[in-house]
């Protein structure tokens, strides 16, 4: 029954591809992968330095080059910056002992997500051809992130299990999100791609009822910014046209 039904939401987007893309603006479905490089801004930058994000689009385009679509990404970065955070975890060496009695390697690690639907539109006269040109897209989604603490070699108790919570600043709330590029189409499905620049607002909250250097919550909403050099790689779904056959 699922798979039936798939099958006839997808059959159309595939069927309307007949034209070649140089020719004229044509309905197309297309999914594919992305990369951004991050830098923070607002509350997030009070955090955490540059990050990257790896995610998946899948976006429709219609013949009048309006665009709609889903993407989320993962983000990742080592570039902590609040380190007061875990300013009772370190000795007068400015190390932090493990359960060994001897210095622990821990890393603090970015971790987050952001997902988001959104809208926008195809400015073809910009374009190589109907179907590619200057791509203007915003929308509205959710945005994650905190710190991974990870432990490689060492056991450190006041920095395992549960006691991370108290440590790992979760924060999650609604975004915004807005995108300027360029859309590039070529009738070879894999010479598809995107590239442009986004721009991310969240209103977050940080989540965790106790976080231990604050002995207490975290209250008050944050502004977290980030900016992004954006690229993405996309193979769309449509037939193609088929060639003209001529017999003697």
């Amino acid at each position: 029954m699922h798979i039936r039904l798939l099958c006839l939401l997808l059959f159309p987007l595939i069927a309307n591809g007949q034209l070649n893309v140089r020719d004229s603006s044509i309905n197309q479905f297309f999914t594919g992968i992305n990369y951004k490089f991050n830098l923070t801004g607002g509350d997030l930058n009070e955090r955490w330095g540059f990050n990257h994000s790896i995610g998946m689009d899948f976006q429709y385009k219609f013949k009048n080059n309006l665009t709609i679509g889903i993407d989320g990404s993962f983000i990742f970065g080592n570039q902590l910056k609040d380190t007061l955070i875990f300013a009772d975890s370190y000795n007068s060496y400015n190390t932090i002992t493990g359960l060994n009695g001897n210095p622990a390697t821990v890393l603090f690690l970015m971790r987050g997500a952001h997902g988001n639907i959104g809208a926008g539109y195809v400015f073809n006269k910009l374009g190589n051809n109907p179907n590619s040109g200057l791509w203007i897209n915003a929308g509205v989604g959710y945005f994650m992130h905190k710190i991974r603490i990870e432990s490689l070699y060492d056991e450190v108790p006041q920095l395992e299990g549960d006691y991370r919570k108290g440590y790992d600043r979760l924060t999650m709330g609604f975004a915004t999100k807005q995108f300027i590029g360029y859309l590039f189409q070529h009738n070879y499905r894999f010479l598809n791609f995107y590239a442009g620049f986004e721009f991310i607002q969240g209103f977050t909250y940080n989540v965790r009822n106790y976080n231990f250097d604050l002995e207490g919550p975290d209250p008050g909403m944050k502004l977290d910014f980030m900016y992004s050099v954006k690229f993405g790689w996309m193979i769309p779904i449509y037939r193609r046209q088929a060639k003209p056959v001529y017999y003697d």
